[in-house]
């Protein structure tokens, strides 16, 4: 028989599996941004590219009609693709050419991609609607690079005048491993913070009396609430690389616009 208070240990239970399994997921991320920052004070190099398009980063995405009054299409990403086609860069005032590694990576800032992925006139909303007819919807590819011009950052090895990339990005990759690094670490004492003061709560004497009820409800929320916190942190911790676009576009009238993007 279910009694109050099994269910109330039980509940105690759950809750703090939960929390240490958040906090150790956030740690290893941690870790993991903790690892790159250290490395990439003796492999980090600033520039600024020469070729005329040093670097290329497609996202293949699948199209799909929304059902509605208005026309709509929601987008699904597929696949990430970052090639290094490589060419002169130049750091300070020697030029290195530059070669990517297997498995190199591309990384766009994250506003110059969603850009990319927007509708820019009906016109163009009509044509992916008109591509994402029937039961399997449409593909599109939405393609961003690095070109002459653009300061850029890179991560790899340095050989003469020779320099093999690891990573190619458009922005201080720094600044993103230090922004995930801080959310990393916020919800490790989000998660353990949110349980301990609902199991303080539940604690309290008498027990079942109304700060021990609320204390379950703070609990309830932490084990209904946290996970999804804590995946969506995951998701900003995949590299720019990896970063999801999806989105959405909605056709009203004869405005076409970007009306709601999930990165």
């Amino acid at each position: 028989m279910l009694t109050r208070e099994l269910m109330g240990t039980a509940l105690l239970g759950l809750s703090w599996v939960t929390a240490v399994m958040v906090a150790l997921d956030a740690l290893i991320d941690a870790r993991s941004m903790r690892q790159r920052l250290g490395e990439w004070k003796t492999t980090l190099l600033q520039g600024t590219a020469v070729a005329p398009e040093l670097a290329v980063h497609e996202v293949e995405q699948r199209v799909k009609q929304l059902d509605g009054d208005e026309p709509a299409l929601v987008f699904f990403d597929r696949k990430h693709v970052s090639t290094v086609t490589g060419g002169a860069v130049t750091v300070g005032g020697e030029t290195l050419e530059v070669n990517g590694a297997r498995e190199a990576e591309v990384w766009i800032d994250e506003a110059t991609r969603l850009a990319a992925a927007s509708c820019s006139s009906p016109s163009m909303f009509d044509g992916m609607n008109t591509s994402a007819q029937g039961a399997g919807g449409g593909l599109r590819t939405v393609r961003t690079s690095l070109r002459a011009g653009a300061p850029v950052w890179l991560v790899g090895t340095k050989l003469g005048t020779k320099f093999e990339a690891r990573v190619v990005a458009g922005f201080d990759p720094r600044t993103w491993a230090k922004s995930r690094l801080t959310a990393s670490i916020g919800i490790m004492a989000l998660s353990l913070a949110w349980a301990g003061v609902g199991t303080a709560l539940a604690l309290w004497p008498p027990a079942f009396g109304l700060v021990s009820t609320g204390g379950a409800v703070v609990l309830i929320g932490h084990f209904l609430g946290m996970t999804p916190i804590a995946m969506a942190a995951r998701e900003k911790s995949r590299t720019p690389a990896f970063g999801f676009i999806r989105g959405t576009w909605k056709r009203s009238g004869e405005a076409a616009s970007l009306a709601s993007v999930t990165p």
